[in-house]
């Protein structure tokens, strides 16, 4: 499995989610410590979550019936299995890191049945989990996990982009491809402009371009503004592609989804390269 398959919960809406409702002073600095520690992993820097995980672990232990501080507990450990990519792959270590993230998300909700976030988080780490175990029907409970909070939470951005960036990575033949696309129409109208909408369309088009609508594939990659200079050059490549009749390879268009992984195609700072 390639690293982009297993971390698709997104960015800054999922890592602030976790500072309100903190039980205490103390809590609630280690939870804005941890958004800001994710903040810079999503940025591209994989040192900060080794101290994450440990600040965590440790508030954990301290303050054991906090949902929200077990929400950031699972966030961080799924940000270490996304660390953990590098050949050789040590599936046993990925599985163990994934349960932990698993556990810690059941452990949330558990003290606080109502944290969509939560359970869409758990059902991302169980689809993952079961992934790398070759678990065909625990892959689709994790899906349905995520169909379930998206239900609950239709309007959250953070419940959708989990289920968006996770589900994406399924072959078009397992996945709900109107889930995928109504997700990142919903992203897209919040989103900011720029890099992250150009990346989007890219998503989108990509998506299309899998089920065999192109046009709307070639709508989607005509809309890229050029603020993702990625983004930019890949929506060329495709509209040459589809004007020449040619497929659409699919090492590009995981090529493109590899940045919901880290988020850094969209968020990293300074000049987009």
């Amino acid at each position: 499995m390639k690293k982009s398959a297993l971390f698709y919960f997104s960015t800054l809406w999922i890592a602030s989610a976790t500072i309100a409702l903190a039980a205490s002073t103390q809590d609630n600095e280690t939870l804005a410590r941890s958004y800001q520690m994710q903040l810079e992993y999503r940025q591209g820097n994989p040192a900060i979550v080794k101290p994450l995980v440990q600040s965590l672990e440790e508030a954990v232990s301290r303050s054991q019936d906090n949902p929200k501080l077990w929400e950031a507990m699972g966030h961080a450990y799924m940000s270490q299995l996304g660390t953990m990519y590098t050949d050789p792959l040590d599936v046993t270590a990925l599985i163990a890191t994934g349960e932990r993230a698993r556990t810690a998300y059941a452990r949330s909700l558990s003290l606080h049945k109502d944290y969509n976030l939560a359970l869409a988080s758990h059902g991302m780490s169980t689809m993952v989990v079961s992934q790398l175990k070759g678990d065909g029907p625990g892959v689709m409970a994790g899906v349905e996990e995520m169909n379930t909070a998206v239900r609950q939470a239709p309007k959250s951005i953070a419940t959708r982009l989990t289920r968006a960036f996770t589900i994406i990575h399924l072959p078009p033949e397992m996945r709900d491809t109107n889930a995928v696309t109504e997700d990142l129409k919903f992203i897209m109208a919040t989103a900011p402009g720029g890099r992250p909408e150009d990346v989007i369309h890219m998503l989108l088009g990509d998506v299309y371009a899998e089920t065999g609508d192109f046009e709307a594939a070639r709508s989607e990659y005509a809309l890229v503004s050029g603020a993702s200079a990625f983004a930019a050059e890949q929506s060329k490549l495709r509209l040459a592609d589809l004007q020449k009749g040619t497929a659409i390879s699919p090492a590009s268009i995981g090529m493109v989804r590899a940045g919901t992984g880290t988020c850094a195609m969209c968020h990293a700072p300074g000049t987009d390269n």
